[in-house]
């Protein structure tokens, strides 16, 4: 499997110049993330009291929702106006594309903040039994979310390419 495509998600973008290096940034970000999301996914089965159990520790998933909240608030407050504002700049007006995918972020952010609220502290066995379940809709967030990124800097690119040409 490429690092492009790590387990379906799409973890890089074409690499972008000096000028939009920050972007790279989210795309490292975003790689990591993936991992340690995968890392939850695939820890091995324990065997306990003659049933199987899916057990991952506590700090496996305090550092998971770690991440996933510094990546999800480094988008909001930080890439997305910057992503936003210079397709305005560039075009002199507000964008259709930003209107249309934005209210899909913010769905996949309302999810992550539960998912971060829930599994964050306090785990108990309760909150345990629901983690699988939970953590195959964060994956679901996360591919929207990616896909949705991917189009507000393919935006971006596209009216780059037709300011720099006009």
């Amino acid at each position: 499997m490429s690092d492009k495509e790590l387990c379906g998600f799409n973890t890089t973008l074409q690499q972008v110049d000096k000028n939009y290096s920050w972007i790279n940034d989210m795309i490292k970000q975003r790689q990591e993330l993936v991992v340690l999301y995968m890392k939850l996914l695939n820890l091995p089965l324990h065997k306990e009291m003659n049933e199987l159990e899916y057990i991952p520790s506590y700090e496996q998933i305090t550092e998971f929702c770690e991440h996933l909240i510094d990546y999800v608030s480094h988008g909001h407050f930080d890439l997305y106006p910057k992503i936003i504002e210079l397709m305005e700049n560039a075009s002199g007006r507000s964008l259709s594309i930003a209107n249309r995918v934005m209210p899909k972020i913010e769905g996949t952010t309302e999810y992550l903040m539960r998912f971060n609220d829930k599994y964050a502290e306090d785990l108990n066995e309760l909150k345990m039994a629901t983690l699988k379940k939970d953590l195959s809709q964060v994956g679901k967030c996360l591919e929207l979310r990616f896909k949705s990124e991917d189009r507000l800097i393919i935006g971006l690119r596209l009216i780059n390419t037709i300011v720099s040409s006009s």
